[in-house]
């Protein structure tokens, strides 16, 4: 999947070089034909198996959830609570119901990929709530669509890179098993290669256990940063440390907004410094409090007291570690406390 990052770099990339960005950007485009709001992609020599996979990690990043048939040739729905900007007051709000089906399968040694939205007929009391939003639902559906045909657009996996000529536009597609010194240096044009980077693609291991991930699970480092605040507020009963009290006023209402940011992910788009500066904090937070916790519990001699907040102290610990490797390594599918986003 290319990311709006990715794309970005890669245009950022063609302009250092002197290249046409939109030009190379469709030469990485994987071919596709459009009929009757149907989309059918050609995927070359990809499995079916490997293909579906990442198709259903597109959907699934996206909120959409399985609810007929399979990942190759199966329905997808969700639904999208959205604005009407022709409409003020508490009657602005409506949930759009979004449809997509997608059919994967071979055929003459190539495997194909056919998506589309399909219409949804809504109930007669469904019907009284969507009246006047029409155009509303019409325009989400869209945006939905198209939104997803452009990641799909740049599934390769098998390709790392491009080599494309700075005069004529000729090019050649790099894959994982080659280097840069098994092609030419120079065009028959007379121009020269420029290699540019490939969208990167998501890790296996980070779509299964994003797939296998129970939503509350994305929920427990706010959950503890808010205990542990909490914990740091009642430590200040039994002695007063100044980091205690940044811990209260900072990590609670931070772990409140990382709550309201896990919630609200599936509409963010968050680059890699984003979400590297924010368990960074997230880890600063968390060893901060843990510090203020010691520093009560030196001080205090009732036995059942210190061993609440040495419990606290040892979670804020665990998930300030956490964090740090969260910072090291976002979408790492090894970390336990936090699924990759």
């Amino acid at each position: 999947m290319a990311p709006n990052e990715e794309i970005k770099k890669i245009m950022l990339d063609c302009k250092s070089k002197g290249l046409n960005s939109m030009e190379v950007l469709q030469l990485m485009e994987v071919p596709y034909e459009l009929t009757e709001g149907s989309y059918l992609f050609d995927f070359g020599s990809m499995p079916v198996e490997e293909l579906s996979g990442y198709i259903d990690y597109i959907l699934r990043m996206r909120w959409y959830l399985l609810d007929k048939g399979t990942t190759t040739e199966g329905l997808y729905k969700r639904t999208k609570t959205v604005h009407d900007p022709n409409r003020t007051g508490r009657n602005n709000r409506i949930d759009v119901k979004c449809l997509v089906e997608v059919d994967i399968y071979p055929s003459e040694g190539k495997t194909y990929l056919e998506i589309y939205m399909p219409s949804i007929e809504d109930s007669k009391i469904e019907k009284l709530f969507i009246v006047g939003h029409k155009e509303t639902i019409r325009n989400t559906k869209i945006t939905e669509l198209n939104e997803i045909i452009d990641q799909i657009k740049f599934l390769k996996p098998s390709i790392k890179g491009y080599l494309v000529c700075n005069k004529c536009g000729t090019y050649y597609e790099v894959s994982n098993e080659e280097s840069l010194a098994d092609f030419p240096d120079k065009c028959e044009c007379g121009g020269t290669f420029e290699y540019i980077t490939g969208p990167k693609q998501p890790e296996e291991k980070a779509v299964e256990r994003k797939e296998k991930a129970n939503p509350t699970e994305y929920l427990r480092a706010p959950a503890a940063m808010i205990l542990v605040g909490l914990a740091c507020f009642g430590s200040i009963i039994y002695y007063v440390v100044a980091v205690n009290f940044i811990i209260v006023l900072v990590g609670i209402p931070y772990g409140l907004s990382l709550i309201l940011l896990r919630y609200r992910r599936q509409e963010l788009v968050l680059n890699l410094l984003s979400r590297r500066s924010i368990y960074f904090l997230a880890a600063l937070i968390f060893f901060g409090a843990s510090y203020g916790l010691i520093t009560v519990i030196i001080q205090i001699n009732d036995v059942i007291t210190m061993i609440g907040f040495s419990l606290f102290t040892i979670i804020a610990v665990i998930y300030g570690l956490g964090m740090i490797f969260k910072t090291i390594s976002p979408d790492d599918s090894r970390n336990f406390l936090d699924p990759p986003l």
